[in-house]
């Protein structure tokens, strides 16, 4: 039973929606992660867990599940879409806009949890004491990951 070429290609372009939407959303979350960084001064992330294999693949694992979060968003709903090659229908700008939004409350949210654990010290929990081990510090990555996932994938689950 042959498929017809209009159906082929109505996959392929749907596969290339996919790719694409989840290349995008991984490179804007490669630049959140490094935000973060940035805007966790303290905590040296990077430095600390270099050389340990456990906070190496905490810090993995958590990207390999924000990257299944990413994909399986993307399928359901990506950024580029239609069948035809034209910017006007084939990116859905509003979905852009989503996600750009989600990303920033993600670096928001992350920056406030920051400044109300270590520079307020709620709890009296100093958050610049997980700096003593590269386990504690490829935790905090995973679970940023993941929560940054979380929200991305959302974003992208929303009917537009």
């Amino acid at each position: 039973m042959a498929m017809p070429t209009s159906t082929l290609l109505s996959i392929l372009f749907w596969l290339l929606g996919t790719f694409t939407s989840s290349l995008f959303c991984l490179l804007i979350g490669l630049i959140s992660i490094k935000a973060l960084s940035y805007i966790t001064s303290e905590i040296k992330e990077f430095e600390v867990i270099k050389g340990d294999a456990v906070a190496i693949s905490l810090f993995v694992g958590g990207f390999i599940v924000f990257t299944s979060l990413i994909i399986h968003g993307s399928s359901l709903n990506p950024i580029f879409q239609g069948n035809v090659i034209d910017p006007a229908s084939f990116i859905n700008i509003h979905r852009v806009i989503l996600i750009l939004l989600a990303y920033g409350i993600g670096l928001t949210i992350g920056w406030l949890f920051y400044k109300l654990f270590a520079k307020v010290e709620l709890f009296g929990i100093d958050l610049d004491d997980i700096n003593k081990s590269p386990q504690a510090i490829g935790l905090f990555l995973f679970c940023y990951e993941v929560f940054i996932g979380l929200i991305v994938h959302a974003s992208l689950s929303l009917p537009l």
